[in-house]
C-alpha cells in the first residue's frame, strides 16, 4: 500500500479507536478532529514521514487524550435511537437478499465471538444483525451489528459494528474466518463506513457507507466556487464507490427530509506522486526557504489527508526556522525538568476550501526530540484571505492544546520580503512586536489576548501589511453531522 493509503487507514483506525463519554457519538467525532488538528506530529504524519525517510514519532501512540467533562445539558439519547434504526433495518446488498447466507453468515460470527476469536468485544451478546452483503469490485464486503447484552458500561453504545471483508462470493464460513478482513467497533454508529483495499492494485480502495433503511444518500461534483448539485443515488440506503466510480464529490444523508450527514467523499486531487509541474506551482509563490523534497512531500500529505475539503492543490506559504517556540506539557503548563523553548525547521501549506476561504497546516520538524519521543509537531488553521499572497501577512497561533496559567501564545507570523518587524496591536494599543527574519517571526502574546491585529513593517516604520490571526483548526463550513439531534 501507498503511504497515503496507510495515512488513510491509520487516521480510519485512530477514529474507530476512541471510547468518549457520556455522548459515544458527538463527543467521538468532536474529539477526533481535534486530535487530528493538535497532533500532526503524531500518528499519520509519523507514518508519512518515516515512508518518506524521516522519522517522526509520538510517546505512546495509542493513548487517547481523555474526553472533556459531561455537560448535562447533552444528551446521547437521538443517536442511540438513529444507531437502533440501522439496527433494525434490513440487510442491505444484492447479496443480503439471501436469508440463507445471512442467517449462517449470523449464526457464525456469533459462534466466533463466543468463541472469544474477537478479543476487543468479550461481553454476552443476545444476537448478531447482519446488515450489509454484496460483492464489489471483487470483494464480498459485508457490515454486521453485534447486540450486547447490556450498553457497554464505559461508552453507552448497546451494539458493536463489525466489517468483513474477503474475495468475491466467498462463503460465509471464508467471510468469518480469521484469514478475512475484520474491523470491530467499538460502537454500532447511525452512519457506518468502511474503506476496503481493491484487489485492482496497490493503494486501490472500495468505500461502502450505509444509513438507516429509509434515509437516502445524495451526491454532488466537489461545489468548486459552485452551489451543490445533489442527486439521489440509485442504492438509496447504501452508497458504493469502486476505484472506477470514485471521482471529486461530497455525499449527503437524508433521512426524513432532513439532511442528517454532509460530508467530502473519499479522495482528493493530488496525484500519485506529485509531478515536477505541480510542485512548481505549489512553490511558485512561497516566502522563506522551502527544500524541494520536504515541500513535495508535505504538500501531497496535506492534499491527500484533506481531501475534497479542498478545491485545488496545496500551495506552499512559507518555510524557514521558527525558534523560541514554547513547549506545553499536557496541561498546558511550561514543563519541569526539560526545556522550555525548543525550535525547528517550520513550513506552511495552504489550499483554497471548498466553502470558501482557505486551509492550512504548520508543520514543524523539531531540531531536538522532546523528553517523550516527539521529534515533529504543528497545527491546522483557516483563514478567509489568500495566505499564499507574497504582500499578504498570515499569523497563526502554533501552541498546541490548552494554554497553561502564565504561559505565553506563540504566533507564527509570515510576512512580505521587505518586512523587519512584526507589531501586535489590541484595540489600537501595542502589545508585542518581533524582529523578521526571512520574512517570518515568533511572536509571543497573552493567551487571553482576542482580537489581535498583525501589522507587517519595513525598516522605516511603514506599514506593508495587516491581518488578523487565523482560525485555530480547520472546520469545514460545509460538513453537517446532526445524528445527534432530535
Amino acid at each position: 500500500m501507498t503511504a497515503d493509503g496507510e495515512v488513510g487507514r491509520a487516521l480510519a483506525e485512530l477514529s474507530r479507536a476512541l471510547t468518549p463519554q457520556p455522548d459515544p457519538y458527538g463527543r467521538a467525532r468532536a474529539r477526533y478532529r481535534r486530535d487530528r488538528q493538535r497532533r500532526l506530529g503524531g500518528l499519520a504524519l509519523a507514518l508519512v514521514l518515516s515512508l518518506g525517510g524521516t522519522a517522526f514519532a509520538i510517546a505512546d501512540p495509542g493513548r487517547t487524550t481523555p474526553p472533556p467533562p459531561a455537560d448535562a445539558t447533552e444528551s446521547n439519547a437521538p443517536v442511540l435511537a438513529w444507531s437502533n434504526k440501522l439496527l433494525q433495518s434490513p440487510p442491505r446488498g444484492v447479496v443480503g437478499q439471501d436469508s440463507g447466507y445471512v442467517r449462517q453468515l449470523s449464526e457464525l460470527l456469533l459462534a466466533a465471538q463466543r468463541r472469544g476469536d474477537f478479543p476487543r468485544l468479550r461481553v454476552p451478546l443476545t444476537a448478531v444483525k447482519v446488515l450489509f452483503v454484496d460483492d464489489v469490485g471483487g470483494q464480498r464486503i459485508a457490515l454486521a451489528a453485534f447486540v450486547r447484552d447490556q450498553p457497554d458500561p464505559g461508552t453507552g453504545w448497546p451494539s458493536a459494528a463489525i466489517w468483513l471483508a474477503a474475495e468475491e462470493g466467498a462463503s460465509a464460513e471464508k467471510l468469518t474466518s480469521t484469514n478475512a478482513d475484520r474491523g470491530v467497533g467499538d460502537g454500532l454508529e447511525p452512519y457506518e463506513s468502511r474503506a476496503v483495499e481493491d484487489p485492482s492494485g496497490p493503494g486501490k480502495l472500495i468505500h461502502v457507507a450505509i444509513a438507516p433503511a429509509g434515509c437516502v444518500f445524495l451526491t454532488s461534483p466537489l461545489p468548486n466556487g459552485r452551489a451543490f448539485q445533489w442527486a439521489p443515488e440509485p442504492t438509496g440506503s447504501y452508497l458504493i464507490r469502486t476505484p472506477k466510480t470514485q471521482r471529486p464529490e461530497w455525499w449527503r444523508v437524508d433521512c426524513g427530509g432532513v439532511t442528517r450527514k454532509i460530508t467530502a467523499g473519499p479522495g482528493s486531487l493530488a496525484s500519485e506522486p506529485i509531478t515536477d509541474a505541480q510542485l512548481a506551482t505549489a512553490m511558485s509563490r512561497v516566502r522563506g526557504s522551502v527544500p524541494e523534497p520536504r515541500a513535495r512531500l508535505l504538500v501531497s500529505q496535506y492534499a491527500q489527508s484533506s481531501g475534497y475539503q479542498l478545491t485545488a492543490l496545496p500551495s506552499v506559504v512559507w518555510g524557514g526556522h521558527a525558534a523560541h517556540l514554547p513547549v506545553r506539557s499536557d496541561d498546558g503548563a511550561p514543563p519541569t525538568g526539560g526545556p522550555s523553548v525548543e525550535s525547528g525547521k517550520t513550513m506552511i501549506v495552504a489550499a483554497p476550501a471548498a466553502g470558501g476561504g482557505w486551509l492550512g497546516e504548520v508543520n514543524i520538524d523539531l531540531d531536538q526530540p522532546r523528553p517523550n519521543g516527539v521529534v515533529g509537531t504543528g497545527t491546522s488553521f483557516s483563514v478567509a484571505a489568500d495566505p499564499t499572497d507574497p504582500a499578504g501577512v498570515l499569523a497563526v497561533s502554533i501552541d498546541n492544546g490548552v494554554i497553561g496559567e502564565g504561559a505565553q501564545r506563540s504566533l507564527l507570523v509570515v510576512t512580505p520580503a521587505a518586512a523587519t518587524q512584526v507589531r501586535v496591536a489590541q484595540n489600537g494599543r501595542e502589545v508585542a512586536t518581533a524582529a523578521v527574519s526571512g520574512s517570518g517571526a515568533v511572536v509571543p502574546v497573552h493567551p487571553a489576548m482576542t482580537d489581535l491585529v498583525v501589522e507587517a513593517l519595513d525598516a522605516s516604520g511603514r506599514t506593508l501589511a495587516t491581518g488578523q490571526v487565523a482560525t485555530d483548526g480547520a472546520p469545514s463550513t460545509l460538513e453537517t453531522d446532526t445524528w445527534n439531534q432530535d
